[in-house]
């Protein structure tokens, strides 16, 4: 068991495979109803894509992807950035794959070219809290080892 330095309160030392499965549920937590609701929002017309509701709502996307890159470092310490940035890819996998569903039902365009760029900014933004993350522990250890 870890100790949180802000809470002191345990926390489970997972190996870095559970950690990303409940880092990608915690990114999930967040993103997907962002995103089922800025889709649903967009393609009924209620808001224009350019308008910047459409930003906000990204930005609670990219802000899901951090909070999945966190959970996984501050579930695993030892677990790499590159285990943090799978959260955001998953995330970003599970999403599109809604996405892609519902235009193909609905027969609207999809956009080839643009799903690897958001899914390394997914993988980014997911890496940016796992930086975090990182940064938390270590501000919990002191010099003598406490």
């Amino acid at each position: 068991m870890l100790r949180d330095p802000g809470t002191m309160v345990d926390v489970p030392s997972l190996s870095p495979a559970q950690a990303v499965w409940r880092g990608a549920v915690t990114a999930l937590v967040v993103a997907l109803p962002v995103a089922v609701f800025n889709q649903l929002l967009v393609s009924n017309g209620d808001i224009d894509g350019d308008s910047p509701v459409v930003l906000l709502f990204w930005l609670l996307i990219f802000f899901g992807a951090a909070a999945g890159g966190w959970a996984v470092l501050r579930l695993c310490p030892t677990a790499a950035l590159a285990h943090a940035a799978g959260v955001g890819a998953i995330a970003y996998l599970v999403v599109q794959a809604i996405g892609v569903v519902t235009r193909t039902i609905r027969d609207e365009p999809l956009s080839w070219a643009a799903f690897p760029l958001l899914a390394l900014m997914m993988a980014t933004a997911a890496m940016l809290g796992g930086m975090f993350a990182r940064r938390w522990n270590s501000a919990g250890t002191t010099d003598n080892g406490e």
